[in-house]
């Protein structure tokens, strides 16, 4: 009986670390309302991170689905470049974040 309780949580733990974490947040170039522009979505596992570059520059980012200790920074220049502008953690799920100017170039989503 331990040993089947032993690899059911064993089988769990293994389970829940390839599955990731869903991360989902959208973005808009001026102009667009918050919410009414391209949705980007990773699946990431623990120390992974998705990164990419936007075309144009957006001006707002809503994070619409985050789990675990995830987070989403924004750069003003492609690659990830020019320092973190913008860090969104998990917390502001649903919370729009906008700048009077595109300035959001790249990100980059770390879990």
């Amino acid at each position: 009986m331990q040993f089947i309780t032993v690899a059911a949580l064993t089988i769990c733990a293994v389970a829940s670390q390839a599955m990731g974490a869903l991360v989902a947040f959208n973005v808009a170039p001026l102009g667009t309302s918050c919410g009414d522009g391209t949705t980007i979505s990773c699946n990431l596992s623990p120390g992974q991170s998705c990164k990419g570059n936007f075309n144009p520059k957006q001006a707002s980012i809503v994070v619409t689905h985050a789990l675990g200790n995830c987070h989403v920074s924004l750069y003003p220049q492609n690659n990830q470049q020019g320092g973190v502008i913008q860090r969104l953690d998990t917390d502001t799920t649903g919370t729009c974040v906008f700048t009077s100017v595109a300035e959001y170039q790249s990100y980059g989503i770390f879990c």
